[in-house]
């Protein structure tokens, strides 16, 4: 409701929202469990590391396919042209 008031859009909001649960749940299990704030930070920001990986990976999956599948439509429209 208060990203609506500050002009938002929805995914942004979103991306926001789940942001700032992350942060609580990791600061309420931190507090749990009698973890450092160090501890807390490092994990957090292996994990946005990771998440990081992931996103890199799959947009070069994203783009190897893609241009493999133009090739492969390059190589079969010539062999069409060829007959």
């Amino acid at each position: 409701m208060i990203f609506s008031l500050l002009k938002i859009r929805k995914k942004t909001a979103a991306t926001i929202s789940s942001i700032a649960i992350a942060l609580a749940s990791l600061w309420g299990l931190a507090m749990w469990q009698n973890i450092s704030r160090e501890e807390i930070l490092s994990l957090l920001w292996s994990t946005l590391l990771m998440l990081g990986v992931i996103v890199v990976c799959a947009i070069l999956l994203i783009t190897i396919f893609k241009l493999l599948s133009r090739l492969l439509q390059k190589i079969m429209s010539r062999d069409h042209d060829d007959q």
